[in-house]
């Protein structure tokens, strides 16, 4: 099994309609695969953790990068790995900019950068930790 992260933006006037659609086709498409994972998504950033087995998580990785409703997609970090981290979901969401607002006190220490590129660039781990702590958030 493998685990990847990767960034990237939305296109430019991409709706909140169209991010709930691309979530609901992932959890469709992701349950068949045996793939799970969270998205997360701020001001017209993404930032994504899938994990399965290597040619399923590949193939959905280059289905991505492939897909005209991101631009810039960054692989962050692709590693084996023994276990799920995020078993629950075939695929987790979590829209920052409303968490924000119901529960600013406990994001706000995380969300200082919102997801800064270039920070999860140069420690893509700490992004995995940034995507860990949305498993405990409403």
């Amino acid at each position: 099994m493998i685990c990847m992260v990767y960034i990237s933006s939305a296109k430019l006037g991409l709706t909140e309609g169209e991010i709930i659609n691309i979530v609901e086709d992932a959890r469709v498409n992701n349950r068949k695969n045996e793939v799970t994972g969270l998205l997360l998504f701020n001001s017209g950033n993404f930032m994504q953790v899938v994990e399965g087995c290597v040619p399923n998580v590949e193939n959905l990785y280059e289905k991505i990068r492939q897909d005209n409703r991101h631009t810039e997609v960054k692989l962050l970090l692709k590693e084996s790995i023994t276990h799920r981290n995020f078993s629950a979901w075939t695929m987790g969401f979590k829209n920052i900019e409303k968490l924000k607002k119901i529960n600013p006190e406990v994001l706000n220490p995380f969300l200082e950068d919102d997801l800064n590129f270039s920070i999860y660039q140069q420690n893509p781990y700490r992004a995995l930790q940034f995507l860990e702590i949305f498993k405990r958030i409403a």
